[in-house]
């Protein structure tokens, strides 16, 4: 687990919510306060859906950020800025079997709960966390080291820099 501090919030924000920078990640939770506060949950409902859209889709769990991305803009934008926000992203499943074989673990993509980053902007401070859920018990760390480093590549990749806490 890594904590990013990011200097530059308007930057960050604004390849958060307006660009493609974080577009093919998942979302399992967000939470936006401004004047009310506005909790999502990213399970996708597979009745809202026709057969062809589900079949479409790669992963049956989550909602792609870019499904998202425009409503949570809708709640924070305004002059003002948000008391606070939080969006839980979550790596793909194809995308954590593309990690798993480009870093050599040989960890069975069925093994892991879960990649996340959170996103957390509270009292003017934007910081963003790692996380890794494993769905057995494990004293090895390379997993972890091998998704803190995808996530620094990819802030660097997109211009995206932080302080390390």
């Amino acid at each position: 687990m890594i904590a990013l501090k990011i200097p530059d919030k308007k930057d960050f924000t604004s390849k958060l919510f307006l660009q493609d920078t974080f577009d093919a990640f998942m979302v399992s939770q967000a939470s936006f306060t401004t004047s009310i506060t506005v909790s999502l949950d990213g399970s996708l409902h597979r009745d809202y859906f026709t057969d062809a859209e589900w079949e479409e889709m790669e992963q049956h769990d989550f909602a792609r950020w870019p499904l998202l991305k425009p409503l949570c803009y809708q709640i924070i934008k305004g002059r003002r800025l948000p008391e606070h926000f939080k969006i839980v992203f979550m790596l793909s499943r194809s995308n954590t079997e593309k990690l798993l074989s480009g870093t050599g673990l040989s960890i069975p993509v069925e093994q892991v709960g879960g990649l996340f980053l959170n996103v957390r902007y509270d009292q003017g401070t934007l910081q963003c966390v790692t996380g890794v859920a494993h769905s057995f018990f494990t004293a090895d760390k390379s997993l972890d080291r091998a998704w803190d480093d995808m996530i620094r590549r990819h802030f660097r990749s997109r211009e995206i820099f932080w302080e390390e806490d």
